[in-house]
């Protein structure tokens, strides 16, 4: 006689894999690329003369994206279309489609006049001086 050992969580687990795959495919199946909203994600890091934004735009060209500086607020704006081919079906449309604006109040010590932007494997750059003023700076001590 054999013995068979009985685990509840594997019959579980295999229940949990074919309910999952059952819902994913259903709802995606009922979604269309433009009716997702998405922001990309943006890295703000500060330097000693210098605010850099970095966000990630993979699969974007230079003039899909809009930059802009207006009333101490940096904007980006971009859109990325879904090709609509009618002649296939889509079975699964996980990347993100449709109009993004991303937009970060600049501090006082930032220079409007001094903002540059670079856009290389998928990784957008902004730099955006600071005001010579803004800059730290050392102070000599005089001597009497």
């Amino acid at each position: 006689m054999n013995l068979v050992t009985y685990n509840p969580f594997e019959q579980w687990c295999e229940i949990n894999s074919v309910m999952d795959h059952w819902l994913n495919d259903s709802f995606t199946e009922l979604k269309t690329p433009s009716d997702n909203v998405w922001t990309p994600v943006t890295d703000v890091t500060e330097f000693k003369n210098e605010l850099v934004f970095t966000t990630e735009l993979p699969g974007f060209q230079k003039n899909d994206v809009d930059i802009a500086i207006h009333n101490g607020h940096l904007t980006i704006t971009a859109e990325r279309k879904c090709e609509d081919d009618k002649d296939t079906k889509k079975h699964r449309i996980e990347r993100w489609y449709g109009k993004f604006y991303r937009s970060f109040l600049m501090p006082e010590s930032a220079d409007p006049g001094k903002i540059s932007a670079k856009l290389e494997d998928g990784v957008l750059t902004i730099k955006a001086q600071k005001k010579e003023e803004a800059k730290p700076r050392q102070i000599d001590i005089s001597v009497s």
